[in-house]
């Protein structure tokens, strides 16, 4: 699993109660620090008074705590009334503009002589009221207690959205040969993502793939290592043997690529010079890259890629997404669609009752074409989601659903999705100009952490019924 190191700002003012902000700064950590994938960097009472943040001293040293440790989000807490002074003129001010901030109130109480120790209601407005002012894009948690299960949620869905900007912004993606031509759907905007995301795309020409190939040898114990690895995992007519040691160079040399550039995912060419020169699709390569952490888009669709990272950022790194089509109606059931495509999916991915087959390809006339890895997908509750662009303005459709185990069977490596209301992301779909390839993950969790994401990252989300 990732780790996302996130700053907490335990907001305090002084005359309000020195020992409640004490205490509802532990009760606040107790709470984080058992959110999957967090690593908390908060101000101890030897740097700052009792661990709070209260005056512009205290704001000082954390805002130089967290610039040490490189905090990828922060979460601003009134402990009491707070000081958005301290708080928000200085060190969210003093970080990266654009950081996400997670903002909330703990309640108070009133003591016995009428006295009241905190009044963090009252504070967090003077609080959201300077981020709002200085345009700081943060989320609110509603004022709780840190032991009620709202705060826990969010701190949870924000770390996952903090991950996923992480993994996403300033992400390297190979661009490995030309689109489709006939692929309208897959152009893309190198300048915009630079400028918007800081993403870089590295164009590797498709002669420089193959070149590279052809200096892998079979005899090499990498690639024995990957033919085993391929054939001990899947079921492979002995026709296909030759073509699976080529299916073993082509990933040894795609890994060799990606780590010579440094990237972080690849859009690839994925038809038909391959199959004209070496009589293979890359389909199962790519769905065995992505298993590997080197998350892959087919047809050169750098966008998907994109969104891959996203959705493997939202995940914390624990399961690899499956880039898909939304492909078909289920022809009798209600709200059920097909999730597919070719033979791309990670083998991870591959439910525990069905046995994957390496194939040839089910679509592409030109023969041979082996290296289909195919088979049906995992059941339980996904995340669905696409990333768009026009005119400069990105949006992500993001659905949830639930695969499930049912007929027919199809070809390639596929899954049937049962959602609560197709047509209402189909036509949602429609009116955002979401293109036929999406993204599927296994973890219901990433939905939500998606909406956070696209708030954060000036995304326009949209979120399917």
């Amino acid at each position: 699993m990732k780790k996302v190191k996130i700053g907490f700002i335990p907001a305090h003012r002084i005359p309000f109660g020195d020992k409640w902000a004490v205490e509802m700064r532990a009760r606040c950590l107790k709470v984080m620090k058992k959110v999957p994938g967090v690593e908390i960097v908060v101000p101890d009472d030897k740097l700052t008074f009792k661990g709070v943040v209260c005056n512009l001293e205290d704001a000082k040293k954390t805002l130089a705590l967290f610039q040490e440790q490189g905090v990828s989000g922060v979460i601003v807490g009134g402990m009491t009334f707070g000081q958005e002074v301290s708080a928000v003129g200085v060190i969210i001010a003093g970080l990266p503009k654009g950081t996400p901030v997670l903002h909330f109130a703990t309640k108070g109480q009133v003591n016995p002589d009428g006295t009241r120790p905190s009044d963090s209601w009252c504070g967090q407005f003077m609080i959201a009221s300077a981020m709002k002012r200085r345009e700081t894009l943060f989320e609110h948690i509603p004022t709780c207690f840190p032991e009620e299960p709202v705060f826990e949620e969010a701190v949870s869905r924000f770390v996952r959205a903090c991950a996923a900007t992480k993994v996403f912004r300033g992400a390297r993606i190979g661009q490995i040969g030309v689109r489709p031509w006939e692929f309208e759907s897959v152009w893309f905007d190198e300048a915009v993502l630079q400028r918007d995301f800081n993403q870089t795309v590295v164009p590797i020409d498709l002669a420089d793939m193959f070149m590279r190939l052809d200096e892998v040898s079979a005899n090499e114990a990498e690639v024995k290592k990957v033919v085993r690895q391929i054939t001990a995992g899947a079921e492979t007519p002995a026709e296909a043997k030759d073509f699976v040691t080529v299916l073993a160079r082509m990933e040894v040399a795609m890994l060799r690529l990606a780590q010579e550039h440094n990237l972080d995912a690849l859009a690839v060419n994925c038809w038909e010079q391959v199959q004209k020169r070496y009589g293979i699709c890359v389909c199962s390569t790519l769905g065995r890259l992505t298993d590997q952490g080197l998350l892959c888009a087919c047809e050169v669709d750098v966008y998907g890629a994109s969104t891959m990272l996203a959705a493997f950022g939202a995940n914390l790194g624990q399961t690899p997404p499956h880039f898909i089509d939304w492909t078909e109606l289920h022809p009798t059931k209600q709200n059920v669609w097909l999730a597919w495509h070719c033979g791309n999916a990670p083998p991870s991915s591959c439910a525990n009752d069905c046995h994957a087959c390496i194939m040839e390809h089910s679509i592409m006339p030109r023969r041979p074409a082996w290296g289909t890895r195919e088979f049906r997908l995992k059941t339980g509750p996904v995340t669905c989601c696409r990333l768009v662009e026009y005119d400069g303005f990105f949006t992500m459709f993001i659905g949830s659903g639930e695969v499930v185990n049912m007929k027919p069977d199809v070809r390639g490596s596929y899954g049937w999705v049962k959602v609560k209301d197709v047509v209402d992301w189909e036509r949602k779909m429609i009116d955002h100009g979401i293109i036929h390839h999406g993204v599927l993950i296994h973890d219901p969790e990433v939905a939500d952490a998606l909406e956070s994401f696209c708030k954060f990252n000036g995304i326009v989300g949209v979120r399917g019924a």
